[in-house]
């Protein structure tokens, strides 16, 4: 469904949200499906466990996101227990509080490096490619072990993946090169080790016989590509929330941060699952075998969680609360790191431009990726 607003959600979510908790859909293959729209309901199937993840199941509600691509669909995020877990597990200790803690001053040297070469450029220019995909990109390959030389490419096959009006051959493909991107680099690392994720990786659970090279590649498949896109969305569309609202942009509470992750919530296509037993949602029984679609952004703008949930508030109490990074066992493995992201790269932006403003006709014609797995905007021509 197009969005009526750039911010908002199709009305239409809102409306069926108010009508009933469960409506049946159809989805583009001709497939239905179950689509669960109220907050609590939501939250509780997420952590259902009759609720399967795995996208190779019949009944699998398929409406062409990046994580029914070989390889993303036998990644953490789309095996159940107990393969999930064990999957999951190799890489849990990148994304620790502790862990997150220490890579603070990384993302403060990536972000205070970008916004000097942002500042540097010509204005008014692009946002989007000028600062926030650079943060995104250099704070995952960081993390990784990925040089950042190989951000171009590692960009565009992410946005094939991710975009729904590619083919399958096409979406096919740009999984293939991205895992041979992977694939060098984790051959690289094993025989020369350094001091990030792909090394430990391979030195520690891949030298063990804990994980396989290519369950190691396909996860790193998967971090490196939702890592920087998720990110860079959130940075730009953080950025223009902060440019068009009277907010302080010098820094950002944790409120704030959680408010502009519950305002855009930026998977916006929600998340499938497939029944494997009977579960209930709303008064209604699932049967086992059904798809389910969980709407992260429509359950984020719940008037029954969020007072006045269409309007942005940084000084949300209860912001905390919101599902854009998912809940339960699956909950985004990379939230923290995205947080941190978020609470030193905006402020760092409109610390170095405190001139920084939208170009002409920029709010009238804000283009929204309406086509991809991810909410974002394509571009942000800016000023300063």
């Amino acid at each position: 469904m197009g969005r009526d607003e750039p911010l908002h959600p199709p009305g239409v979510y809102g409306a069926w949200r108010e009508a009933g908790p469960v409506k049946r859909i159809v989805l583009p293959s001709g497939a239905e499906a179950w689509l669960v729209t109220r907050y609590d309901d939501v939250r509780r199937l997420l952590r259902e466990p009759a609720l399967s993840s795995d996208a190779t199941r019949a009944g699998y509600p398929r409406f062409g996101a990046a994580v029914e691509t070989p390889p993303l669909n036998r990644t953490f995020i789309g095996v159940d227990e107990p393969e999930h877990t064990r999957l999951r597990r190799m890489v849990a200790a990148e994304f620790t509080v502790a862990a997150t803690r220490r890579a603070m001053p990384m993302i403060e040297e990536v972000a205070e490096d970008c916004a000097r070469r942002f500042g540097a450029g010509p204005s008014p220019q692009d946002l989007v490619h000028g600062y926030a995909l650079p943060v995104a990109s250099g704070v995952i390959c960081r993390v990784l072990g990925v040089p950042y030389e190989c951000h171009d490419e590692f960009e565009h096959l992410t946005a094939v993946l991710t975009d729904g009006e590619r083919s399958d051959e096409d979406k096919l493909a740009a999984g293939r090169g991205i895992t041979e991107l992977l694939r060098g680099l984790v051959r690289q690392r094993a025989a020369e080790p350094r001091d990030d994720l792909i090394s430990r990786l391979m030195t520690g659970p891949v030298a063990g016989g804990e994980l396989t090279e290519e369950e190691a590649i396909h996860n790193l498949v998967l971090l490196l590509g939702a890592g920087h896109d998720t990110s860079a969305s959130m940075l730009a569309l953080g950025a223009y929330s902060l440019l068009t609202a009277p907010v302080r942009k010098a820094e950002l509470s944790d409120e704030a941060v959680d408010e502009l992750l519950r305002f855009h919530t930026i998977v916006q296509l929600g998340l499938a699952r497939v029944a494997t037993a009977d579960v209930t949602a709303g008064g209604r029984v699932i049967r086992a075998g059904e798809g389910v679609v969980l709407s992260l952004q429509t359950a984020n703008r719940d008037p029954a969680r969020f007072a006045d949930p269409d309007r942005l508030d940084p000084g949300r109490a209860n912001a905390r609360q919101h599902l854009a990074f998912g809940f339960g066992p699956h909950q985004c493995i990379g939230h923290l790191l995205a947080r941190a992201t978020l609470a030193v790269a905006l402020p760092r932006l409109f610390d170095r431009l405190p001139g920084l403003r939208l170009a002409d006709g920029s709010e009238e014609t804000l283009p929204v990726t309406e086509s991809m797995d991810f909410h974002g905007i394509r571009s942000l021509p800016v000023t300063w």
